[in-house]
């Protein structure tokens, strides 16, 4: 398939993630901000901070125009720069050369976001992969990013997950292989290049087309070197010179075998006695070393310790994440854990003392004694040393079920029979994980007395001692599908304006029953309503102790392909804000549209979670709402009504939310509906003849003329004055007003409950007719603008008068040559 698009919103569609074009605009102006001003002074930040807090409240479009124009005048006008003399971009990143297979230190520094982020100004790169840095904190998601992208964006900003089961893999390498290799699948897609494209891929030959095919992973890459042909048969534009252009790919690996890479490379010599790595963070021991395997000593010495800073550690939870201090798992219903360890054995050091034995004999009939000296010694070599994990084990009070797991390879443990492989079952509740370690010494003593006079002897013993030190992590098992959850989505059905009302029923808490994303299709539309959780990869180590027997070196941990000293991560959650959006995809057919939030339903309020230092998430730092209800407007360039609506859902654990909850409802229904129109009118009025306290009736109905009861409507008098009234189960409501002009507006209904109709709004300007005896038209309409301008009356309303000035124009007129006659 092969389309042609010049937009700029087409020529945005490449992005690796899901953006919308505010955030992109807000990240290009960050981008030339930053290359263009490296550091502002203090007062110069000062007064963007409290601009910002002072635009806090202004819509979203506003806001990005207002930072447009602080950041143009930022550029241009005068500024207080400060530089780093001499000193060039501290962080190179290489850029993907066509045809060459570049290698890309520090990508995993995506699993490290404690670590100091670089400034984009001290970062240097020229490639195709939108040439961008972040402003805020990057949803990875599903996307498969270039190698490039990948390290620009871990190294200058922070990155999330919010999947902990898709996010598999981690691009390490550039790649380029032929167009004509791609997969029959593979879609194309051709950019007309023009000045307001914001796409930096590679033109084509002759300069006039951005041209990107689809990957395996079903993302945009580049083409390069393509000739671009027009095929008047198909009316479409193709690639002429397949087996020479060529197509940007990316090696990756997975997060599995880092997590394997990681555990194994601290345990890969834990059966050598000379030496142990102990993994460290911010100058302490990230897991706690211990001592043992007393031994005892001959010739009065103490007893010895055999093992030296033995260590165990559980570094991370298959399909789970650290939350609130403890492990939240719900993974899929199989478990795991990744358990490193390492140890160090030494024998006592060799001993030897002087003494003396005392020899008699006789001479002569006399008996003499003699003294002569000696030495007694002990010698001690140990033959051997071996560690092992012999439990990991996850248990809590009461609990009667198969607690112990079993090993796989030399670090994974996973929660299956060892006979069956089946699950192990876990009831919802709170555990311990505990690793066990045991290290076993074997040391052979020779011990005896040397003497030139005293009598000689040696003897030899070998002693096996052991050590055991454990590890224990707490843990919250959840379910993998989040079973007792139900979402309800209802459709609202307008011509180019929709609405949404969700609802929830149950803890969506975490650690409960979470939902990640629903996605609600409606024919060509399709919008996302996010979850507030998002999952942080965080080293738990930035150097490694080495001690042997010569003393300890320390080496930095790193984030690199088969490094050595790899850095230990797991994944922590953070907490941001439910937000629901059009996704920005490379879509021919995804219809373009906005959403805005109408009114939610609060079910509980959760505190921002911690997070290490360093990870500059500011959504974090506030409390986030978790709701029984949602309703937002679904504004879109589609006047049809009456599409097809599908709804999916789910978890972060990777489930889809479409099963049975326990109670037997659906998880998981979608209802679609038509808007009831509503009819607003006024009746029964008495006018007053004072100009004040005039009465009347409000009527709402159907557009069949039912009336609709309980609805709040609001009215409006002349002066601003505000008030509400109900309507009764006749849909009536008495009303009192001052004045020649009253407003009357029904907004609606908000929240949905399945069966019921859902009103739409009206609204209503009444204005009082003239006296028949005593007409004053020109304080009349005076009265009404001043009201009106003095309340900012809406369009409708200054047309409703326009068209009264026009008729009262035109009846002076007719009159007026009338008594000419």
């Amino acid at each position: 398939m092969s389309s042609q698009a010049d937009s700029r919103r087409d020529g945005e569609t490449g992005s690796a993630h899901e953006d919308s074009w505010a955030d992109r605009l807000r990240r290009r102006i960050y981008a030339i901000y930053a290359a263009c001003v490296a550091k502002l002074t203090t007062t110069t930040s000062v007064a963007m901070k409290a601009t910002a807090n002072a635009f806090r409240g202004w819509s979203h479009g506003f806001r990005i125009l207002v930072t447009v124009l602080l950041a143009t005048s930022l550029v241009i006008a005068p500024v207080t720069v400060v530089y780093a003399a001499g000193i060039g971009p501290i962080y190179d990143i290489p850029s993907p050369e066509p045809g060459v297979d570049n290698t890309y230190d520090q990508t995993y520094r995506v699993l490290a976001n404690n670590d100091a982020d670089v400034d984009p100004a001290d970062v240097s790169y020229t490639g195709y992969f939108e040439n961008d840095y972040p402003a805020y904190p990057v949803d990875l998601g599903r996307a498969t990013l270039s190698p490039s992208q990948s390290l620009r964006y871990s190294t200058t900003s922070d990155v999330y997950i919010t999947d902990l089961s898709d996010y598999n893999a981690i691009p390490i390498q550039d790649e380029w292989k032929p167009y004509s290799s791609m997969p029959f699948y593979t879609e194309t897609q051709f950019i007309n290049v023009h000045a307001n494209n914001t796409y930096d891929g590679p033109r084509s030959n002759d300069g006039e087309w951005f041209v990107r095919a689809t990957n395996q992973y079903g993302e945009w890459r580049p083409v390069y070197n393509a000739d671009v042909k027009w095929d008047p048969d198909t009316e479409e534009l193709y690639v002429s010179n397949p087996d020479d252009a060529l197509v940007h790919q990316a090696k990756h690996e997975s997060i599995i075998s880092r997590n394997l890479h990681a555990a194994e490379q601290y345990t890969k010599y834990a059966q050598d006695s000379d030496r142990i790595a102990i993994p460290r963070m911010n100058g302490g021991e990230l897991y706690p070393t211990s001592s043992g395997a007393s031994m005892s000593r001959k010739w009065g010495q103490s007893d010895f310790n055999t093992v030296r800073k033995a260590w165990v550690g559980i570094n991370d939870l298959f399909g789970g994440a650290w939350y609130r201090d403890r492990y939240v798992s719900g993974s899929t219903p199989t478990r795991g854990a990744y358990v490193p360890y390492d140890h160090r054995a030494v024998a006592p050091a060799d001993f030897s003392r002087s003494a003396t034995c005392t020899i008699s004999h006789t001479h002569g009939g006399s008996t003499h004694t003699h003294t002569y000296p000696k030495t007694e010694w002990a010698e001690y070599d140990l033959l051997d040393s071996t560690a092992n994990v012999t439990s990991v084990r996850l248990d809590r009070p009461g609990f009667t079920g198969e607690s112990e797991w079993n090993r796989f390879g030399k670090v994974t443990w996973i929660a299956i029979e060892s006979i069956s492989s089946k699950n192990l079952e876990y009831p919802r509740g709170d555990y311990t994980l505990t690793a066990t370690l045991e290290v076993t010494s074997e040391v052979e003593t020779r011990w005896g007395v040397t003497s030139s006079k005293c009598s000689e002897w040696s003897r030899t013993s070998v002693s096996t001692n052991t050590h055991t030190t454990k590890y224990s992590v707490p843990v919250t098992i959840t379910d993998w599908d989040s079973p007792n959850l139900e979402i309800d989505v209802a459709h609202i059905d307008g011509a180019g304006h929709d609405r949404l009302a969700v609802r929830w029923k149950g803890n969506q808490d975490f650690p409960s029953d979470p939902w990640r994303r629903i996605s609600v299709n409606i024919d060509n539309k399709t919008i996302h309503l996010t979850s507030p959780w998002r999952f942080y990869g965080i080293s738990r180590n930035d150097e490694v102790e080495i001690l042997t027997g010569g003393g300890s070196t320390s080496h930095n941990a790193t984030h690199t392909h088969n490094d050595r000293w790899p850095a230990i991560y797991r994944y922590e959650t953070g907490v941001a804000n439910v937000t629901a959006a059009f996704p920005q995809k490379g879509e021919d057919n995804q219809v373009w549209g906005y959403t805005k939030t109408v009114d939610s339903q609060v079910s509980t309020t959760l505190p921002g979670a911690p997070l290490p230092a360093n990870v500059n998430d500011p959504d974090n730092d506030q409390p986030t709402d978790l709701y029984t209800h949602h309703v937002i407007d679904v504004r879109s360039s589609d006047l049809d009504t009456g599409e097809s609506v599908t709804v999916d859902a789910s978890n972060p654990f990777g489930a889809p939310l479409d099963g049975k909850t326990v109670s037997g409802e659906d998880q998981l229904e979608v209802y679609s509906q038509p808007y009831e129109s509503t009819v607003l009118q006024m009746t029964e009025v008495n006018v007053s003849s004072t100009g004040a306290d005039h009465d009347g009736v409000l009527v709402l109905t159907d557009t069949d003329g039912n009336s609709i009861k309980n609805k709040e409507i609001t009215v409006t008098q002349g002066d601003g004055t505000t008030s509400t009234v109900t309507t009764d189960n006749n849909g009536r409501a008495k009303i009192a007003w001052d004045g020649s002009v009253l407003r009357a507006r029904y907004d609606g209904d908000v929240f949905w409950s399945p069966g019921d109709p859902y009103y739409k709004g009206d609204r209503l300007l009444y204005i009082l007719p003239p006296s028949p005896l005593d007409f004053e038209a020109v304080g009349a309409v005076g009265e009404y603008i001043s009201a009106s301008i003095s309340n900012v009356l809406i369009f409708v309303e200054w047309l409703a008068l326009g068209i009264f000035a026009v008729w009262w124009v035109r009846m002076r007129r007719r009159t007026s040559k009338g008594k000419s006659g």
